[in-house]
């Protein structure tokens, strides 16, 4: 499977590069990086001082450059922006399967968010998991009720570090039910 990855605003490109390094490993995915895209200010909620997820993603796959007719092919957007999603306070990620997109949100994922020291390999380990999570999603996968497992519901990020990057054999056999392998 490919997967597009479109930065919004100005996401480290370091940290992007190393997330498309380990797709391969852990997913079967390969990815193609595009130009990056302007985060649409409109969605900004100033209340919230947050983006509204939905609504990004909406307006993203809008846009010339992100538009594909090849929905096969589905969009990964990664930004640096602190997302949320109706109902919840905030979201790692989030994925559209009519537009054929999701969405990685780095902001919460970083250790400095926290009041912690920058540190780019958490960031970068975090960001692979949840990139992993949301195209299991596109493949038509559920969240899993195994803690560990790629596919588990992380709540909070404490919860993205207590899961590997890797999905659980009960995921793999129902992806192979449908037909996809992951290794």
């Amino acid at each position: 499977m490919l997967v597009r990855v479109i930065p919004v605003g100005k996401p480290p490109a370091a940290i992007i590069e190393a997330v498309i390094k380990e797709l391969p490993e852990y997913s079967g995915v390969r990815a193609r990086i595009l130009p990056a895209l302007p985060v649409p200010k409109e969605t900004f909620n100033q209340w919230r001082k947050q983006y509204n997820a939905e609504q990004m993603m909406s307006i993203l796959c809008k846009t010339q450059a992100a538009k594909f007719i090849d929905k096969d092919v589905p969009t990964l957007f990664i930004t640096d922006e602190d997302i949320y999603y109706d109902g919840l306070n905030f979201v790692f990620g989030l994925e559209d399967p009519v537009l054929s997109a999701s969405m990685i949100s780095l902001a919460r994922l970083r250790p400095e968010f926290y009041d912690q020291r920058p540190n780019n390999f958490v960031v970068t380990e975090r960001t692979v998991k949840e990139t992993i999570h949301e195209i299991g999603h596109q493949l038509g996968m559920d969240h899993c009720r195994h803690p560990f497992c790629v596919m588990a519901f992380s709540p909070s990020v404490g919860d993205v570090d207590s899961k590997k990057k890797e999905f659980c054999s009960s995921c793999k056999i129902k992806a192979s039910m449908k037909g996809i392998n992951i290794e």
